[in-house]
Parts: structure tokens; sequence; C-alpha cells
């Protein structure tokens, strides 16, 4: 498993390792981590593993308890939280497992060949949604503040854009189903990426192309293209009516909410993942100078920040929105909001996150006098 087996072994220091090459097998031996450097790696990941899985399930509970956060922006957040549970679930025990155990339990089975397809194909697909997903949330954020007047994405859109992020994930991520598969080499089982015979060994080398291409650099450049607008169309809007000191301070404090949120999302986005792809880069395309993969600290931080993504994302709903860390909280009070509306106000909430409407520091929700 080219991409993420072979990574974790090598993040982990596990003794012979087989990469899959042109040519011919290549036998790598890598020191293992003392006993301080394991318990600190597995109890990163315990930490970031129970942290994703707190933290994702509460912002759907939160979406789904109180009536207010029903939102456009807050189904998709949820579509992306589901995402982030696809790896919390399938991808961060197995990679404890083998920080603890040092060793992958590969075997002839129908069960082993399954999780060898199943591990790493769920990984693609949620970070292809949560991506997609993303663009998605930005492209509702761009209409929203470029074109105030018009009607929001309307529910049924979000529903069709939710179910066709999932489609293209599964889609584009499909060819991985074929090529991992579970062989024996020097008398181990392995999980490994294998494109032959139904296609060229250079496949796996187009694949990384694609899929770099199609669920990073492609996505990351849309959103800083779509959040470049919006910050600038946000900076130079007036507050409608009178330009009071309190109005004017409440403008200026949103704009900087804005420009922190909109910057923290590209840029994680973009650092938690950059290191998984620089690997792969590595891996696929200068074996001569790196014949046995890249750097095993490489491999390690990258999939370790790159996982560490899905439990960050909660943490910046709850940091930047009160309707969020609100929920939050009284979900661990045990008090549901349900049935709670605002009491004074009108709020359009078609596209925003909740009262103050905000994601990615984006302050949408238009707040109108109650009707008589």
């Amino acid at each position: 498993m080219a991409r993420i087996s072979v990574y974790l072994q090598m993040a982990a220091n596990v003794s012979d390792i087989v990469t899959n090459s042109s040519s011919a097998s290549t036998q790598c031996t890598y020191d293992l981590d003392s006993l301080t450097e394991k318990f600190c790696k597995t109890v990163a990941y315990f930490i970031i593993m129970f942290s994703s899985l707190i933290g994702n399930v509460l912002v759907i509970c939160v979406v789904i308890i109180n009536r207010q956060m029903r939102t456009v922006t807050n189904y998709l957040i949820v579509n992306m939280a589901v995402a982030d549970l696809l790896i919390t679930v399938f991808s961060m025990p197995v990679t404890i497992k083998l920080l603890v155990t040092g060793h992958m339990d590969w075997s002839s089975g129908v069960f082993s060949n399954i999780l060898c397809k199943l591990i790493p194909f769920t990984q693609y697909l949620s970070i292809a949604s949560s991506v997609l997903t993303l663009t998605a949330i930005a492209f509702d954020r761009f209409l929203a503040v470029m074109f105030p007047l018009k009607r929001y994405m309307p529910f049924q859109v979000s529903y069709g854009i939710m179910v066709i992020v999932w489609i293209v994930g599964i889609a584009v991520n499909s060819p991985i189903l074929y090529a991992q598969r579970v062989i024996m080499r020097n008398g181990k089982w392995f999980c490994l990426e294998i494109w032959t015979p139904a296609f060229t060994e250079e496949a796996s080398k187009h694949f990384t192309i694609v899929i770099f291409v199609v669920f990073y650099l492609v996505p990351l450049l849309t959103m800083s293209i779509l959040y470049s607008f919006i910050v600038l169309k946000l900076w130079v809007r007036k507050v409608p009516g009178n330009q009071t000191a309190e109005n004017q301070r409440r403008s200026d404090k949103s704009k900087k909410k804005v420009l922190i949120m909109l910057m923290t999302v590209v840029i994680l986005f973009a650092l938690c993942w950059l290191p998984v792809y620089i690997s792969q880069f590595i891996y696929f395309f200068d074996k001569e100078n790196f014949p046995c993969g890249p750097p095993a600290v490489l491999s390690f931080m990258g999939y370790f920040l790159g996982h560490a993504n899905s439990a960050i994302n909660p943490t910046i709903y709850a940091i930047f929105n009160s309707n969020f860390r609100k929920g939050f909280i009284d979900i661990f009070l045990c008090r549901c909001r349900r049935n709670r509306v605002a009491p004074h106000t009108n709020v359009q909430i078609g596209s925003a996150i909740g009262q103050d409407g905000t994601h990615g520091g984006v302050a949408l929700t238009r707040v109108r006098p109650r009707d008589p």
C-alpha cells in the first residue's frame, strides 16, 4: 500500500519493508523507534482521534438539535464532519495499531483483502469529500457576499451538491480499489498498490498527479481566489444605515474576524495536507534518490497533520462561531435547544451558520426588524 501502509510503516520505523519498483523489489530496513518515541506518537494519535471523534459528532449534533443552525452552510459543514469521521474511524485506529505493534497483520484471506482496499479508499474518499465541501462552502459564501440581494443557495441545491461531492469522490478514487491488493513478498504478506495488468506501471504516477490536482491544487487555488474576493468585498462594504461609532466598531470587528477565519481555513488546509503530497511525489517520482521512499519523519508528520486536520475543524468552529460554541456547551451540560429561536429579530439564515452567520469568518446573516 504505497500511499498509506508503507508510509505509516516507515513512519513507525518498521523493519523489513518492501517497496514496489518497476525493476525489482527493494529490501529496506529502518531503525525501530525508542519506547519514548513510540509512546509520544501513540499518545498524540489517541488525542487527535478522540478529539476528531468527539468534535465532529458534536458538530453534527449541534446542527441537528438546534433549529436555527439548520442552514445550507451548516449542512455542508455536517457533510464535511461526516467525511472527517471516515478518517477517524477507518484510518486512525489502523495507524495507532501499527505504531503500537510495529506491524500489519495481512493475509491471503478475503477479510484482509477487503481491508487492504477499504482503508486507503475511505481515506481518499474522506479527503476528497472534505476538500470539495470546503470549495462548495467557498462558492456559497462568494455568492452570498457578491450578490447579497439575490437568494442564497437553496437547500435543494445544497443536497444535490453533497450528493455530487460523494459521487465525484467515489468515482475519482475508485481505481485505488483495483490497485490495492495483498501479495506475498519475501515470505511475508504486504498490502501493495499494483496497477498491472489492467493499467501500465506508470498508472501510479498518473493517479498521484490526478489526486494532487483535483483534490489539492485546484480546490486550494479556487478557495484562495473566492475568499480573496470575499475579503475585498467585505473590507470596503459599508454597514447600512447611519454609521454611528457603535456600528463602525461592530463592522471593524466583523471584518477582522472574517479575515482571520478565511486565512485560517485556507492556510490550515494547505499546510496539513502538503506534506502528504510531498511524500507521495518523492515516493513515485524520485526513487533514484529515495529508493526506500521518503524520510520516515516526513511520512509520519504528513499523515499526522493530515489526520489532525479532522480534529482541527471543530475547534475552528468553536473558536470563531459563538453558536457552535454555545451548542457544544449545551450538549456537554445536557441542555437541548431544539426549539430555540431568536426572540427579537427575523434572521435570514438560508445560507448562514447561525446568528452571526460565520464560516471561514464570513459574517453574512442579514437581520431585519420583526414584521409587525
